[in-house]
Protein backbone atom coordinates (compact mmCIF):
# COMPACT_ATOMS: atom_id res chain seq x y z
CA UNK A 1 0.00 0.00 0.00
CA UNK A 2 1.33 3.23 -0.66
CA UNK A 3 0.61 7.06 0.26
CA UNK A 4 0.49 9.96 -1.60
CA UNK A 5 1.49 12.96 -0.76
CA UNK A 6 0.67 16.09 -3.49
CA UNK A 7 4.46 16.98 -4.14
CA UNK A 8 5.28 13.60 -5.63
CA UNK A 9 4.97 12.91 -9.12
CA UNK A 10 1.83 11.15 -10.39
CA UNK A 11 1.95 7.71 -12.49
CA UNK A 12 -1.45 7.65 -11.53
CA UNK A 13 -4.92 6.18 -13.63
CA UNK A 14 -5.32 8.17 -16.82
CA UNK A 15 -9.06 8.23 -15.07
CA UNK A 16 -10.22 8.39 -11.59
CA UNK A 17 -10.41 5.68 -9.29
CA UNK A 18 -13.17 7.60 -6.96
CA UNK A 19 -15.23 10.46 -8.04
CA UNK A 20 -16.72 12.70 -4.90
CA UNK A 21 -19.52 15.22 -5.84
CA UNK A 22 -21.56 17.80 -2.70
CA UNK A 23 -20.57 21.23 -1.51
CA UNK A 24 -17.67 21.72 0.94
CA UNK A 25 -17.71 24.78 3.20
CA UNK A 26 -14.53 27.12 4.70
CA UNK A 27 -15.14 26.38 8.47
CA UNK A 28 -14.42 28.64 11.08
CA UNK A 29 -13.72 27.25 14.68
CA UNK A 30 -12.46 28.26 18.09
CA UNK A 31 -8.73 27.48 18.66
CA UNK A 32 -8.69 24.75 21.36
CA UNK A 33 -5.69 25.93 23.48
CA UNK A 34 -6.27 29.85 23.17
CA UNK A 35 -8.58 32.36 22.25
CA UNK A 36 -8.40 32.62 18.51
CA UNK A 37 -10.14 30.97 15.54
CA UNK A 38 -9.13 28.79 13.33
CA UNK A 39 -10.01 27.72 9.98
CA UNK A 40 -10.47 24.70 8.21
CA UNK A 41 -12.32 23.02 4.88
CA UNK A 42 -14.99 20.89 5.61
CA UNK A 43 -17.54 18.63 3.21
CA UNK A 44 -18.33 15.09 3.91
CA UNK A 45 -17.51 14.41 0.19
CA UNK A 46 -14.47 16.34 -0.43
CA UNK A 47 -13.24 14.52 3.08
CA UNK A 48 -13.97 10.77 1.25
CA UNK A 49 -11.75 12.36 -1.63
CA UNK A 50 -9.13 13.52 0.57
CA UNK A 51 -8.69 10.13 2.58
CA UNK A 52 -9.09 8.31 -0.50
CA UNK A 53 -6.05 10.34 -2.33
CA UNK A 54 -4.18 9.58 1.15
CA UNK A 55 -4.76 6.07 0.65
CA UNK A 56 -3.49 6.08 -2.73
CA UNK A 57 -6.73 6.66 -4.93
CA UNK A 58 -7.12 8.64 -7.57
CA UNK A 59 -9.51 10.66 -6.58
CA UNK A 60 -11.61 13.53 -7.86
CA UNK A 61 -13.93 16.18 -6.18
CA UNK A 62 -16.66 17.62 -8.13
CA UNK A 63 -18.75 20.66 -6.70
CA UNK A 64 -19.50 24.43 -7.41
CA UNK A 65 -18.03 27.36 -5.17
CA UNK A 66 -18.02 31.02 -5.39
CA UNK A 67 -15.38 33.06 -6.58
CA UNK A 68 -14.65 34.73 -3.11
CA UNK A 69 -11.51 34.37 -0.64
CA UNK A 70 -13.53 31.20 0.89
CA UNK A 71 -14.02 29.50 -1.98
CA UNK A 72 -10.04 29.85 -2.96
CA UNK A 73 -9.73 28.57 0.54
CA UNK A 74 -11.50 25.32 0.05
CA UNK A 75 -9.91 24.50 -3.54
CA UNK A 76 -6.39 25.08 -2.70
CA UNK A 77 -7.02 22.82 0.74
CA UNK A 78 -8.54 20.07 -1.21
CA UNK A 79 -5.96 20.01 -4.12
CA UNK A 80 -3.22 20.07 -2.21
CA UNK A 81 -4.14 17.35 -0.57
CA UNK A 82 -3.70 15.04 -3.62
CA UNK A 83 -7.55 15.85 -5.52
CA UNK A 84 -8.32 16.49 -8.77
CA UNK A 85 -10.13 19.70 -8.17
CA UNK A 86 -10.68 20.04 -12.24
CA UNK A 87 -14.67 19.18 -12.51
CA UNK A 88 -15.39 22.48 -9.54
CA UNK A 89 -16.85 25.61 -11.49
CA UNK A 90 -16.71 28.99 -10.04
CA UNK A 91 -19.76 31.12 -10.12
CA UNK A 92 -19.44 34.91 -9.31
CA UNK A 93 -22.81 35.39 -8.00
CA UNK A 94 -22.60 33.09 -5.60
CA UNK A 95 -20.82 32.61 -2.24
CA UNK A 96 -19.26 29.73 -0.85
CA UNK A 97 -21.04 27.89 2.01
CA UNK A 98 -20.06 28.87 5.22
CA UNK A 99 -19.78 26.89 8.62
CA UNK A 100 -19.35 27.34 12.27
CA UNK A 101 -18.45 24.96 14.93
CA UNK A 102 -19.30 26.19 18.22
CA UNK A 103 -18.00 24.54 21.78
CA UNK A 104 -19.87 25.28 25.02
CA UNK A 105 -18.98 23.75 28.56
CA UNK A 106 -22.08 21.51 27.79
CA UNK A 107 -21.47 20.29 23.98
CA UNK A 108 -20.25 20.95 20.48
CA UNK A 109 -22.45 21.97 17.36
CA UNK A 110 -22.31 23.17 14.16
CA UNK A 111 -24.58 26.29 12.79
CA UNK A 112 -24.46 26.44 8.32
CA UNK A 113 -24.81 28.82 6.18
CA UNK A 114 -24.74 27.58 2.82
CA UNK A 115 -28.64 28.78 1.68
CA UNK A 116 -28.35 30.05 -2.01
CA UNK A 117 -24.41 28.81 -1.97
CA UNK A 118 -22.44 28.03 -4.97
CA UNK A 119 -23.02 24.44 -4.60
CA UNK A 120 -26.79 24.66 -3.74
CA UNK A 121 -27.17 25.62 -7.53
CA UNK A 122 -25.69 22.59 -8.63
CA UNK A 123 -28.10 20.69 -11.22
CA UNK A 124 -28.53 18.10 -13.64
CA UNK A 125 -26.14 20.12 -16.01
CA UNK A 126 -23.34 19.55 -13.65
CA UNK A 127 -23.16 16.11 -15.65
CA UNK A 128 -20.64 16.78 -17.89
CA UNK A 129 -18.08 17.66 -15.43
CA UNK A 130 -18.40 13.95 -15.15
CA UNK A 131 -17.15 12.93 -18.42
CA UNK A 132 -14.76 10.18 -17.19
CA UNK A 133 -15.97 6.80 -15.87
CA UNK A 134 -14.69 6.29 -12.38
CA UNK A 135 -14.74 3.26 -10.68
CA UNK A 136 -16.33 4.33 -7.59
CA UNK A 137 -19.23 7.75 -8.01
CA UNK A 138 -19.82 8.81 -4.37
CA UNK A 139 -22.77 10.75 -3.33
CA UNK A 140 -24.92 11.87 -0.14
CA UNK A 141 -27.87 12.56 1.32
CA UNK A 142 -26.66 16.09 1.82
CA UNK A 143 -26.57 17.00 -1.82
CA UNK A 144 -29.96 15.39 -2.11
CA UNK A 145 -31.84 17.51 0.27
CA UNK A 146 -29.45 20.43 -0.70
CA UNK A 147 -31.56 22.15 -2.98
CA UNK A 148 -34.67 21.09 -5.60
CA UNK A 149 -31.32 21.27 -8.29
CA UNK A 150 -29.56 19.06 -6.58
CA UNK A 151 -32.29 16.91 -5.79
CA UNK A 152 -32.79 16.12 -9.51
CA UNK A 153 -28.63 15.53 -9.99
CA UNK A 154 -28.39 13.07 -7.58
CA UNK A 155 -31.74 11.32 -9.23
CA UNK A 156 -29.93 11.11 -12.38
CA UNK A 157 -26.65 10.38 -11.53
CA UNK A 158 -27.78 7.20 -9.31
CA UNK A 159 -30.35 6.55 -12.37
CA UNK A 160 -26.88 6.74 -14.67
CA UNK A 161 -25.24 2.97 -14.69
CA UNK A 162 -23.04 4.54 -17.33
CA UNK A 163 -21.68 7.20 -15.43
CA UNK A 164 -19.31 4.91 -13.30
CA UNK A 165 -18.77 1.37 -12.17
CA UNK A 166 -20.38 1.24 -8.64
CA UNK A 167 -21.94 3.90 -6.90
CA UNK A 168 -21.84 4.72 -3.06
CA UNK A 169 -24.38 6.57 -1.27
CA UNK A 170 -23.67 7.50 2.31
CA UNK A 171 -27.20 8.53 4.51
CA UNK A 172 -25.25 11.81 6.41
CA UNK A 173 -29.01 12.89 7.61
CA UNK A 174 -28.72 16.53 8.35
CA UNK A 175 -32.28 17.15 9.04
CA UNK A 176 -31.52 21.55 8.85
CA UNK A 177 -31.07 21.31 5.29
CA UNK A 178 -34.31 19.50 4.55
CA UNK A 179 -36.90 22.17 3.81
CA UNK A 180 -39.43 20.53 1.93
CA UNK A 181 -40.76 16.82 0.97
CA UNK A 182 -40.24 13.72 3.18
CA UNK A 183 -36.46 13.10 3.58
CA UNK A 184 -37.14 9.17 4.87
CA UNK A 185 -38.53 7.98 2.21
CA UNK A 186 -36.47 10.39 -0.50
CA UNK A 187 -32.98 8.64 1.10
CA UNK A 188 -34.60 5.26 1.51
CA UNK A 189 -35.23 5.35 -2.30
CA UNK A 190 -32.36 7.03 -3.43
CA UNK A 191 -30.26 4.99 -1.21
CA UNK A 192 -31.78 1.51 -2.45
CA UNK A 193 -30.95 2.29 -6.13
CA UNK A 194 -27.01 2.43 -5.29
CA UNK A 195 -24.49 -0.02 -4.99
CA UNK A 196 -23.04 0.92 -1.59
CA UNK A 197 -24.75 2.12 1.13
CA UNK A 198 -23.57 3.53 4.06
CA UNK A 199 -25.75 4.78 7.23
CA UNK A 200 -25.36 5.11 10.84
CA UNK A 201 -27.42 2.82 13.50
CA UNK A 202 -28.86 6.22 15.05
CA UNK A 203 -29.83 8.13 11.73
CA UNK A 204 -31.93 4.79 10.57
CA UNK A 205 -33.46 4.79 13.39
CA UNK A 206 -34.38 8.40 13.35
CA UNK A 207 -35.40 8.49 10.16
CA UNK A 208 -37.09 4.21 9.75
CA UNK A 209 -37.55 3.17 12.83
CA UNK A 210 -34.86 0.85 12.72
CA UNK A 211 -32.81 -0.47 15.50
CA UNK A 212 -30.33 -3.22 14.19
CA UNK A 213 -28.31 -4.16 10.97
CA UNK A 214 -30.98 -6.59 10.18
CA UNK A 215 -33.39 -3.95 10.27
CA UNK A 216 -31.90 -1.99 7.80
CA UNK A 217 -31.06 -4.38 5.50
CA UNK A 218 -34.39 -5.11 5.50
CA UNK A 219 -35.67 -1.66 4.19
CA UNK A 220 -32.79 -1.66 1.71
CA UNK A 221 -32.77 -4.87 0.10
CA UNK A 222 -31.37 -3.81 -2.97
CA UNK A 223 -27.94 -2.72 -2.80
CA UNK A 224 -24.99 -5.23 -3.23
CA UNK A 225 -23.37 -3.73 0.29
CA UNK A 226 -24.97 -1.98 3.32
CA UNK A 227 -22.83 -0.86 5.84
CA UNK A 228 -23.85 0.39 9.16
CA UNK A 229 -22.24 2.05 11.42
CA UNK A 230 -23.04 1.45 15.31
CA UNK A 231 -20.62 4.74 16.73
CA UNK A 232 -17.86 3.26 18.92
CA UNK A 233 -19.59 -0.34 19.17
CA UNK A 234 -18.03 -1.48 15.32
CA UNK A 235 -19.70 -1.76 11.67
CA UNK A 236 -21.71 -4.31 9.69
CA UNK A 237 -21.49 -4.73 6.41
CA UNK A 238 -24.16 -7.14 4.44
CA UNK A 239 -23.04 -8.02 1.32
CA UNK A 240 -25.42 -10.17 -0.64
CA UNK A 241 -26.83 -11.46 2.06
CA UNK A 242 -23.89 -12.45 4.07
CA UNK A 243 -23.47 -10.22 7.00
CA UNK A 244 -20.16 -9.04 8.76
CA UNK A 245 -19.06 -7.05 11.77
CA UNK A 246 -15.43 -5.49 12.73
CA UNK A 247 -15.21 -4.04 16.11
CA UNK A 248 -14.49 -0.31 16.71
CA UNK A 249 -10.65 0.47 16.48
CA UNK A 250 -9.41 1.54 19.95
CA UNK A 251 -7.21 4.90 20.26
CA UNK A 252 -8.01 8.18 21.60
CA UNK A 253 -11.08 10.23 20.63
CA UNK A 254 -11.05 13.75 20.49
CA UNK A 255 -13.79 14.84 18.11
CA UNK A 256 -16.53 12.44 16.30
CA UNK A 257 -17.50 15.05 13.27
CA UNK A 258 -15.84 13.55 10.09
CA UNK A 259 -15.42 10.17 11.16
CA UNK A 260 -17.97 8.64 9.26
CA UNK A 261 -16.81 10.62 6.32
CA UNK A 262 -13.43 8.79 7.09
CA UNK A 263 -14.88 5.47 7.39
CA UNK A 264 -16.27 5.82 4.20
CA UNK A 265 -13.21 6.57 2.32
CA UNK A 266 -11.45 3.37 3.60
CA UNK A 267 -14.54 1.06 3.28
CA UNK A 268 -14.55 2.09 -0.41
CA UNK A 269 -10.42 1.90 -0.93
CA UNK A 270 -10.85 -1.22 0.62
CA UNK A 271 -13.41 -2.53 -1.56
CA UNK A 272 -11.46 -1.63 -4.28
CA UNK A 273 -8.34 -2.94 -3.25
CA UNK A 274 -9.48 -6.71 -1.60
CA UNK A 275 -12.38 -7.24 -3.65
CA UNK A 276 -14.54 -9.60 -1.43
CA UNK A 277 -12.63 -9.45 1.57
CA UNK A 278 -15.13 -7.63 3.48
CA UNK A 279 -13.61 -7.63 6.73
CA UNK A 280 -10.26 -6.07 5.41
CA UNK A 281 -12.21 -3.24 4.33
CA UNK A 282 -14.51 -3.03 7.47
CA UNK A 283 -10.70 -2.71 9.37
CA UNK A 284 -9.36 -0.30 6.78
CA UNK A 285 -12.64 1.50 7.74
CA UNK A 286 -12.36 1.87 11.33
CA UNK A 287 -8.64 3.10 10.93
CA UNK A 288 -8.79 5.73 8.60
CA UNK A 289 -11.84 6.92 11.01
CA UNK A 290 -9.49 7.30 14.02
CA UNK A 291 -7.50 9.75 11.74
CA UNK A 292 -10.70 11.70 11.94
CA UNK A 293 -11.15 10.76 15.75
CA UNK A 294 -8.36 11.92 17.12
CA UNK A 295 -8.21 15.50 15.97
CA UNK A 296 -10.56 18.73 15.85
CA UNK A 297 -10.71 18.64 12.23
CA UNK A 298 -12.33 16.96 9.75
CA UNK A 299 -9.51 15.50 8.11
CA UNK A 300 -6.30 14.48 10.10
CA UNK A 301 -2.99 12.41 9.49
CA UNK A 302 -3.73 9.11 8.50
CA UNK A 303 -1.61 5.91 9.78
CA UNK A 304 1.64 4.76 7.87
CA UNK A 305 1.73 2.14 5.42
CA UNK A 306 3.19 -0.44 7.80
CA UNK A 307 0.59 0.71 10.61
CA UNK A 308 -2.00 0.04 7.98
CA UNK A 309 -0.62 -3.40 7.43
CA UNK A 310 0.26 -4.22 10.36
CA UNK A 311 -3.36 -3.63 11.67
CA UNK A 312 -4.91 -5.91 8.62
CA UNK A 313 -3.32 -8.62 9.71
CA UNK A 314 -4.13 -8.67 13.29
CA UNK A 315 -6.17 -12.30 14.19
CA UNK A 316 -9.79 -11.22 15.40
CA UNK A 317 -8.35 -11.60 19.01
CA UNK A 318 -5.51 -9.30 18.42
CA UNK A 319 -7.81 -6.68 16.73
CA UNK A 320 -9.87 -6.10 19.48
CA UNK A 321 -6.84 -5.05 21.88
CA UNK A 322 -5.24 -2.92 19.56
CA UNK A 323 -4.78 0.25 19.93
CA UNK A 324 -4.11 2.94 17.14
CA UNK A 325 -2.84 6.48 18.24
CA UNK A 326 -2.16 9.44 15.93
CA UNK A 327 -0.94 12.69 16.30
CA UNK A 328 -3.55 15.53 16.59
CA UNK A 329 -2.31 18.52 14.45
CA UNK A 330 -4.84 20.96 15.07
CA UNK A 331 -2.72 23.17 17.33
CA UNK A 332 -2.26 25.54 14.27
CA UNK A 333 -3.55 28.14 13.08
CA UNK A 334 -5.36 26.19 10.46
CA UNK A 335 -5.75 22.71 8.94
CA UNK A 336 -3.12 21.53 7.44
CA UNK A 337 -3.20 20.68 3.67
CA UNK A 338 -1.88 17.41 3.35
CA UNK A 339 -2.29 14.70 5.15
CA UNK A 340 1.51 13.23 6.09
CA UNK A 341 1.61 10.10 7.89
CA UNK A 342 1.88 10.35 11.83
CA UNK A 343 1.20 7.60 14.06
CA UNK A 344 2.02 5.21 16.71
CA UNK A 345 0.85 2.20 17.78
Amino acid sequence: MMNHSADEPSDRRPFPDIVALGESMLTIRPHPNRAAFEWEVSGAESNVARYSAALGMQAAWVSQLGTDLAGDLVLSTIESAGVDVSGVRRLSDRQTGLMLKEVTADERRVRYYRAGSAAAAMGPTTRPELSQRPRVLHLTGITLGLSNSCNKLVRSLIGDPSRSALVSFDINWRPSIWERGDPPKALREAANRCDIVFVGLDEADDLWGATTAADVRTLLPRPKTVVVKDADNGAYADRRGRTHFVPALNGTVVEPIGAGDAFAAGFIVGVLRYDDNIEAALRLGHITAMSALSQHSDVGPIADDATIERLLDLSPEDWLSANLVLADTTNSTQQPPGLPPNTTT
